[in-house]
């Protein structure tokens, strides 16, 4: 899931409505877009899309919102409800966000639309099952994203542990370390020097949550995973417990920002990006933020952490960054779903990579042929690993909160690695009794 955390709510619509009003676009037919692109490049991006769009059907007025996640989370369900929402909506996929509104009747089913248009052979088989619910077809995804370790260059020669950095075995365009006590060594190396190890912020918990579907993929492995999905496994395995005790590990060695329930996520990558951290275990979403943020993204690169058992391949926390959704009281879906069609093209998937560094799940895109920054060539390497999941956006709702309050109280020392672990367990057996899991066939 990208990172749409700001501070408030942004909005941008039209330059036609905002110079013109309501009268200009009254002939036309009006696309409402409610997104969460606030980023500068990906904004920039919709916002050629749209125009080109729209000049390519000039009855077309395209009118974005751009909202951040939790004031889309806050108002989209009211607002689609009501009769008010927009025709699309740019919103987090899974049993506990995008789930209530299919339950709900507001989403259109576009299963027959992906026959139709042939998405089911233009976009990637599992990224679209990350929007399928009970053999049915719910969104357009975007935004492949995995978990993985920036690290500031310049510190790491400092420290004099560059050398742990070595390419990944069958995959050059990847850096990873031989082994996670590489890893420990860079961090006590990184708090001997007086910096912050990782510059983890939890105030937000789906931060640690983040870490928490990455730790249990270095432990246990997607197969692992996939049994507790989808078959007899259990969230109080001791795997699992395994993944919360390194998540604990860390933070009783120092080796997060101190107080760390305290800082926001912008906060510890601010730490970060002004030199003050030496990693930060958060996702290819932050590569985009590199480019417009820091004064010189040369000077910064990830790797992938080495899994604990030396028997599981090379892997990260996956998913998508949200879907586009069609409104099912859309007035105007043929013309929603061919600006969809639009954005989500081949010559668009090239665009959103080279412009604005996301990765779309776009079959068939020629990456050699791009222009693209190093690090987004690795993020392109990435995407082709045996990806496990990003789990807050394939569960549901009371298992996230298990999850999520327990990346705070595990930190606070008030919970215990196993005590979450009971936790996530007791919600995963309610949703799963009541029907409320992600089934994807």
């Amino acid at each position: 899931m990208r990172n749409r955390h700001v501070g408030a709510l942004l909005c941008s619509v039209a330059l036609s409505v905002v110079l013109a009003g309501p009268a200009a676009a009254q002939d036309k037919t009006v696309i409402t877009v409610w997104d969460q692109f606030f980023s500068a490049a990906p904004n920039a991006l919709m916002d050629s899309l749209a125009a080109e769009f729209e000049a390519a059907n000039p009855g077309v007025d395209i009118q974005r919102n751009v909202l951040d996640t939790d004031a889309i989370r806050a108002t989209l369900p009211s607002a689609l409800a009501a009769g008010t929402g927009p025709d699309i909506f740019y919103y987090d996929a899974g049993p506990g966000f995008l789930g209530p509104l299919i339950d709900a009747g507001l989403v259109a089913d576009l299963t027959e639309e992906y026959a139709a248009r042939g998405w089911n052979d233009s976009l990637i088989d599992w990224a679209v099952e990350r929007v399928t619910f009970g053999g049915r077809i719910w969104g357009v995804p975007n935004e492949i994203e995995y978990t993985n370790v920036y690290f500031d260059k310049a510190q790491i020669e400092k420290l004099g542990l560059a050398d742990l950095v070595v390419p990944a075995a069958g995959n050059d365009g990847l850096l990873t370390l031989v082994s996670l006590e590489d890893f420990n060594t860079i961090l006590a190396a990184a708090k001997e020097a007086g910096s912050v190890p990782i510059a983890f912020g939890n105030r937000d918990p789906g931060r640690g949550g983040h870490l928490f579907s990455y730790f249990l993929t270095l432990t246990a492995g997607k197969d692992f995973v996939d049994n507790i999905l989808f078959g007899e496994g259990s969230w109080d395995d001791p795997k699992v417990v395994a993944a919360w005790e390194l998540y604990k590990t860390y933070g009783d060695a120092g080796y997060y920002v101190p107080s760390a329930n305290a800082i926001s996520y912008d906060e510890g990558n601010a730490l970060f990006f002004n030199g003050r951290a030496a990693t930060n275990i958060t996702g290819t979403w932050l590569v985009a933020d590199i480019m417009d943020q820091v004064a010189d993204p040369a000077n910064y690169d990830f790797l992938m952490l080495p899994s604990v058992d030396a028997a599981l391949p090379l892997s990260a926390a996956a998913g998508i960054g949200s879907t586009f959704a069609v409104a099912e009281s859309s007035a105007n879906r043929e013309v929603a779903l061919d600006f969809l069609d639009f954005i989500m093209s081949k010559a668009a998937g090239e665009r959103w990579l080279t412009e604005a560094s996301i990765v779309p799940p776009v079959a068939g895109i020629d990456t050699d042929s791009l222009n693209l920054s190093p690090m987004m060539q690795r993020v392109v390497a990435g995407a082709s690993l045996p990806l496990s999941y990003n789990l807050d956006v394939v569960m549901p709702a009371e298992w996230n909160d298990a999850m999520k309050s327990g990346t705070q109280s595990i930190l606070d020392g008030s919970a215990a690695p196993a005590d979450v672990a009971r936790a996530m367990q007791a919600a995963w057996e309610t949703a799963k009794a009541e029907g409320r899991i992600w089934k994807a066939h």
